[in-house]
Parts: structure tokens; sequence; C-alpha cells
């Protein structure tokens, strides 16, 4: 699934809409997931803690929130954001700047397929709500697995459809007709805010993701369901070299 049309590669469409609603982020997530988004950052955060790491990378950075508040709360750690998106990522400069804690973190404009980072290097690798725009998922879990440290970690926190009955037609009415319409109005881009709740169908259709993580070279394969199933953390270890 791609957000505009069929013929441009997903990932430059992708740069493209967090490009056009970048100013407009932050406000609609909090706003169409009534802040529980922010529950779940904090979540992810503290599970990230515990494994007391130094050296982390957090993929799909966007607006820095991820990335911020593990450079908060977790000492001396040293943090590398990726994200395809320019104007994402000034947002997130901003906010960094803003909050006097650029020393602990490194913004990168870069492709999470194609990483310019070391190999065997991080002790954790997050990735918050952007695994399912990726175009090609098992890339971007080889390029994890590369650049972390043998028994390093991969969080990936993603968005799925929840499996009760009466809560799944709520939410999917939600998705499809409440979240566009709110989004549209803020942001003025329609495709967008059609294209992301779909996108979330689509990924929890097509992938049954612990098996993408085993496939891709990672053990001790975990899931953490949010909210009653409105999003998982996924977790996995780096195999042994």
């Amino acid at each position: 699934m791609k957000p505009y049309n069929k013929e441009e590669p997903k990932k430059i469409q992708v740069c493209r809409m967090f490009n056009n609603i970048a100013p407009y982020y932050d406000r609609i997530c909090h706003i169409l997931s009534f802040n529980i988004d922010r529950f779940w950052r904090k979540r992810l955060v503290k599970l990230v803690s515990e494994r007391k790491p130094t050296y982390i990378v957090d993929i799909a950075t966007g607006t820095g929130d991820v990335a911020i508040s593990m450079a908060t709360n977790i000492p001396n750690s040293q943090i590398v954001g990726i994200d395809l998106s320019e104007k994402m990522l000034k947002v997130a400069q901003q906010k960094i700047e803003r909050l006097s804690i650029k020393p602990n973190i490194r913004l990168l404009c870069e492709d999470a397929e194609n990483l310019s980072l070391s190999s065997n290097t991080f002790d954790v690798v997050t990735i918050s709500f952007g695994i399912r725009n990726f175009e090609n998922i098992d890339k971007g879990l080889s390029e994890c697995h590369r650049i972390l440290k043998e028994n390093g970690s991969l969080f990936v926190m993603e968005f799925s459809t929840p499996k009760h009955k009466v809560f799944n037609i709520l939410y999917r009415f939600y998705s499809k007709h409440i979240l566009p319409l709110i989004g549209q109005v803020i942001s003025n881009d329609d495709k967008a805010y059609k294209y992301l709740p779909e996108s979330i169908v689509e990924f929890d259709q097509e992938h049954e993701f612990t098996k993408l993580l085993q496939n891709n070279g990672f053990d001790s394969c975990t899931s953490i369901s949010l909210s009653n199933g409105i999003a998982h953390i996924y977790i996995g270890v780096k195999s042994k070299i």
C-alpha cells in the first residue's frame, strides 16, 4: 500500500507525506489517540531502560518524542535518531534545542533500509509506529540486526487491530470515518489520513511479526499488547554471531 499513487516508490511517497503533515503531526496524534500515545511511549521507554543501554538508534524517529524521552530517562545514553523526512527531523531538532539535550541525540536523515551506521555497534534499536511504512520490511529488519551488538535488543512499537469483536468494530469505524476527517481538517492532507489507518489493517493482516523477527535473526521474540490490542510492542534479541 502507498499513500498517493501506484507509480512512485513507497519510500518517496512516505517521505513526502510526512513532510506535508510534519507541522501538525504531534497535535493530530495526541487528538486522535486521546493522548494514549503518550502512555504507550512511556511504556516503551521503560522497557528499553531496563536493558540499561548506552548506544541507541531510534529509527523512524519522526518528531523525536521517543528519542527525547530515552535521552532524558536513560542515564549516559547516546542516541541516533533516523528518519526519511527532513521536516519531521526539523521539528525534532527544535524540541531538542528547546529542552537543552542536544549532546545526547544526533539526528540523521536517511533510509532505514540502507543505514550508514557501523555494524555490531548499538545496544538497542527502537522503531515506533514506522515499520509498516517501510518499503521492504525484511530489509529494514536485516539492517537493524546488522547494527546491533550481539545480544542487543530491537523494540518495535506498532499499531494493530483489536481482536475483541465489539471493540474491533468500533475501532474500524473510528479509523475509517473519524480519523481521516480530523486529519484532513487539521493537516489538509486527506490521503495521508486515509493511508495511515488502511496501512494498519494491511500490516496486521499480512504479517505475523514475531515470525518476521525470527526470520531475520532475532531470538527470544515476544509481543506486548497495548490498550486492548490497538498497538503492540514487539521485542527481539540479536542472535549470537
